[in-house]
C-alpha cells in the first residue's frame, strides 16, 4: 500500500532560532500555515487561525536593576572591607590574653579580620554578576507574538532581531489577505 504524498511546497520565507530557548528551531511560513519546527518537535498553525501577530523589542528593565544592585552591594563591600578589617584588628590587639573571655573575643576579632578580607573577592563577584546582569538586560530581547483564539504563542529571542521583525511584517500581511 503506498500513501498519496504530495510534493512539498516551498516556504514563502522562514526564520531560524540561534539562541535562546528556542534554539535550534525553525519558523516557515507556508501560504495557508505557519509552521515551527525542530528536533522532536512540530506543530503548524492554519493563518486564518491567527487572530493578531505582534512583534516588539524590549529591554529587561527588572534584570538591569537587579544587575544595578548587585553592583552597588559589591561597591559597599569595597568601601567597607579596610575599615572593618583595621577595626577589628586593632580591637583583637587590645584585648588582653590571659582571660578565657578574652581570647574568645581575640578569636571572635580575628575572624571578623578573615571576613573582611574576603569581603574584596565577594565584591568582585558581585561586580561581575551584575554586569553581566546589565549587559543581559540591556540587550532586551524581540518577540513575536501570535494571538489565537483560545491562546497565544510566543517567540522570542535575545537582542533587537530585524530578520525577526521581517518575518513577523510578512506574516502579518499574509494574515491579512489570508483572512480576507
Amino acid at each position: 500500500m503506498t500513501a498519496n504524498t504530495m510534493p512539498p511546497e516551498p516556504p514563502v520565507a522562514s526564520f531560524d532560532f540561534s539562541s535562546g530557548p528556542l534554539r535550534g528551531t525553525q519558523l516557515m511560513l507556508y501560504a495557508g500555515r505557519l509552521l515551527h519546527h525542530g528536533v522532536g518537535h512540530m506543530e503548524s498553525v492554519a493563518l486564518g487561525a491567527i487572530a493578531a501577530v505582534s512583534v516588539g523589542y524590549q529591554r529587561d528593565a527588572q534584570r538591569i536593576g537587579r544587575g544595578v544592585m548587585l553592583v552597588l552591594t559589591a561597591v559597599v563591600l569595597f568601601a567597607l572591607f579596610r575599615p572593618l578589617g583595621a577595626l577589628a584588628a586593632s580591637a583583637g590587639a587590645e584585648v588582653a590574653d590571659g582571660q578565657a573571655v578574652g581570647q574568645l573575643l581575640r578569636a571572635a576579632m580575628r575572624a571578623l579580620e578573615a571576613f573582611a578580607g574576603l569581603m574584596p573577592v565577594v565584591g568582585v563577584a558581585l561586580l561581575a554578576w551584575g554586569g553581566t546582569l546589565i549587559a543581559f538586560g540591556w540587550q532586551g530581547t524581540t518577540t513575536l507574538v501570535l494571538t489565537l483564539p483560545a491562546a497565544e504563542r510566543v517567540y522570542a529571542v535575545r537582542g533587537r532581531n530585524h530578520l525577526l521583525a521581517d518575518f513577523a511584517e510578512l506574516l502579518a500581511e499574509r494574515v491579512a489577505k489570508h483572512g480576507r
